[in-house]
């Protein structure tokens, strides 16, 4: 897992300042190591740079791609792209693992964050094509198969990744993002000059202009609870390459094309123990592939389904005993998962670590999530995993297992079960349609369950009335400017399957997981730590999406196929559980008391939100719900959230000076030659040899 930034500009200009700002702002990303490179798009001359924290021995290892090496150096190349890479150590631990790296003849250039699981089969397949390594890292084996297949590399691979390749023969480069997008790429073009990163906050702090919000983003987050669902982030002139798409950039403009989708048409029958025989396997597969790593590999444990599949399954695959990570609190049972987390370290033998927060640092964690995830977040459960995280990096893991995906790929929520019930009622299957109609409403309610159930069918102002009853009136909060910003909300596109498989579709590629991932990824490499997630592993969520609806809805019962496959796994308390929790985080019960001040405090203060929102529904609402009166947690973490990122990020200027850029390394604003020559230098007299 690592950082990746870089640069192309079409008049041979890529700032190699605003690039070592960029990342000096991922370091926490990768801070095993650090490299950068200059390529003369024109000429194909280049020249590699390190840093304070590229350590020696990668110096001195005479590789093609090792800091300092100049290939054809003239006084008058035009560095037109630049690239820099953030690397945490996970797979060859050696200096053959350096990036950005390249192929023998310097044409092609790689930094590459993530993993490829498979990298050892494609390594052998490539050898006997008369491919040779240098190494043992998946990022060699990735530019080779790049140099083979091109574009057609990337369905080759399983894995997670962002990558960039300087490609000098087609004068491109070549990006791309996995098919879930478990890895981020964001980038920003103004029609000559191209700049991407791991993070969006490494692309803002180092932009020439200031910081800005896009309202689109904004007004989806007031009025719908969405984030993360749109290419358009939170920053205005920021974006991000979606899950499954690549995009090339070069003298012909920016090109974006999708390499993946799912696909309706795919098919699979069979008994329901044979479809689960085969879950099973491919579930196994998929973990075993994700303990490949040179360093030990742990786990998150939040006490469900998902994650205790997870544990049981490594720990019987592990060379070592494995360590499992839970948070936990002391506020109740609702907020407890401890007597299942136990349930699942004897039956594995895991060894448990848990964290137990009780809200005190609260406010802190708040503001620097503000940061860390450099965009605004839906729900508190990312306060749990911060602690997780934490404890983990505590420990000295660098890799974790987590059970992210499950319940989106498989049905694993309630809310699905009203949709299930519009389909059964277009097939007109009313008798299955009647037995199910009785515990689905006893479970959400029969107002909700209606609405959802047969809101395509009624007229619009009776969805809007129904909305206001069962839902929550969330754009009633918005302000009369913010009324008049358009939605970048997408819809769900039907097909020719269900009204179960498009939501689940667009939940695990637009609505839901996106933001999860988010999360995820900003949480854990805050700490350094690497998650890696077994059940989005393409082959499962292509075999999921290939089966019936019944397969992962059976009754009232979510994730039927995953309970039925992996029951032999989990212990039986665990199999039986039909509460969805999850990290769950008692802030209601902590801003309700104890918090209640800084809460209001917050929400009142002056600052760009409440130029977004309407003070007196804000009062209104918090009077509600501090008395108990309406059960609006969700909406409420996410006015602290947007409130504490609006302050961050624009209630003052948070971009690095640009004079520190021109301090850093002049670029473009001393002297463009002059700054080079000067770089060279300091690496002659050994400034970066850290």
């Amino acid at each position: 897992m690592c950082g990746i930034a870089g640069l192309y500009d079409r008049h041979g200009r890529a700032d190699l300042g605003r690039l070592q700002a960029m990342s000096h702002l991922l370091r926490q990303r990768g801070p095993d190591d650090e490299g950068m490179v200059q390529i003369d798009a024109i000429g194909g001359q280049s020249f590699t740079h390190g840093g304070a924290d590229t350590p020696a021995a990668v110096f001195r290892s005479g590789l093609p791609w090792a800091p300092g090496q100049s290939r054809g150096e003239s006084r008058t190349a035009s560095y037109g792209v630049a690239l820099a890479h953030r690397r945490l150590s996970i797979v060859d631990l050696e200096p053959t693992g350096h990036q950005p790296m390249c192929d023998p003849q310097a044409r092609h250039w790689i930094v590459f964050n993530g993993e490829v699981y498979n990298h050892v089969e494609l390594r052998a397949e490539l050898e006997r094509s008369g491919v040779k390594f240098v190494g043992h890292s998946d990022t060699e084996v990735i530019l080779a198969a790049y140099r083979a297949w091109g574009e057609a590399c990337l369905s080759r691979f399983n894995g997670m990744f962002a990558l960039a390749i300087w490609d000098a023969d087609r004068r491109r480069l070549f990006c791309a993002r996995d098919r879930m997008g478990v890895k981020p790429f964001y980038y920003q073009f103004d029609g000559h000059a191209f700049a991407f990163a791991s993070e969006a906050r490494a692309l803002v702090m180092t932009q020439a202009w200031r910081v800005q919000p896009h309202l689109p983003a904004v007004r989806d987050l007031l009025a719908l609870d969405w984030v993360d669902h749109d290419t358009h982030t939170f920053f205005q002139g920021t974006q991000q390459l979606p899950a499954g798409h690549w995009l090339s950039v070069g003298e012909d403009g920016l090109r974006v094309e999708r390499w993946w989708h799912l696909d309706p048409s795919q098919r699979t029958s069979g008994s329901a123990d044979d479809l689960a025989h085969r879950f099973g396997e491919l579930f196994t597969d998929a973990v075993k592939l994700r303990l490949r790593a040179d360093v030990e590999v742990g786990s998150c444990l939040s006490g469900g389904l998902d994650s205790s599949a997870v544990v049981t399954t490594a720990a019987k695959l592990a060379a070592k005993g494995l360590h499992a990570f839970t948070c936990a609190y002391d506020e109740g049972p609702a907020f407890d998962e401890r007597p299942y987390v136990r349930a699942v370290a004897e039956a594995s033998g895991a060894t448990s670590h848990v964290t137990v927060p009780d809200g005190g640092d609260l406010w802190s964690v708040l503001d620097t999530l503000a940061v860390e995830q450099g965009e605004p977040t839906a729900g508190p459960g990312v306060y749990s995993q911060w602690h997780v995280m934490k404890l983990a990096h505590e420990k000295g893991l660098k890799v974790l297992l987590d059970g992210q995906g499950g319940d989106e790929t498989l049905a694993g929520y309630f809310r699905y079960l009203p949709t299930r019930l519009r389909d059964l009622a277009v097939a007109g299957q009313w008798g299955e349609f009647a037995r199910l109609w009785g515990p689905v409403t006893d479970k959400l309610g029969v107002g909700t369950v209606a609405l959802h159930t047969f809101e395509p069918f009624l007229p619009a102002p009776l969805v809007a009335a129904m909305r206001r009853q069962y839902g929550q009136g969330k754009d009633l909060v918005l302000s009369s400017a913010l009324r008049k910003v358009g939605s970048h909300a997408p819809q769900v596109h039907g097909s020719s399957r269900s009204a179960l498989w498009d939501q689940l579709a667009f939940d695990v590629t637009t609505r839901q997981l996106p933001s999860l991932l988010r999360y995820e990824d900003r949480s854990s490499m805050a700490f350094g730590i690497e998650t890696r997630l077994p059940f989005l592993d393409y082959r499962l969520v292509e075999f999921a999406f290939s089966l019936p609806d019944t397969a992962r809805l059976e009754g009232t019962t979510t994730k039927a196929i995953a309970r039925r496959a992996l029951g032999d796994r989990v212990p039986r308390s665990v199999l039986e559980r039909r509460d969805k929790m999850g990290f769950e985080t008692p802030t209601d019960l902590w801003l309700r008391g104890r918090h209640a001040a800084e809460l209001r405090a917050r929400l009142t203060r002056r600052g760009p939100f409440q130029d977004w929102v309407d003070p007196a529904v804000v009062e209104a609402a918090l009077d509600d719900y501090l008395a108990g009166r309406r059960a609006i947690g969700l909406q409420i973490w996410r006015w602290l959230s947007l409130e504490a990122w609006s302050q961050h990020w624009l209630a003052r200027d948070p971009r690095v000076p640009r004079a520190t850029l021109a301090s850093t390394h002049a670029g473009q604003h001393v002297g463009y030659v002059e700054a080079v020559e000067r770089l060279e230098s300091e690496l002659a007299a050994g400034v970066f040899a850290g």
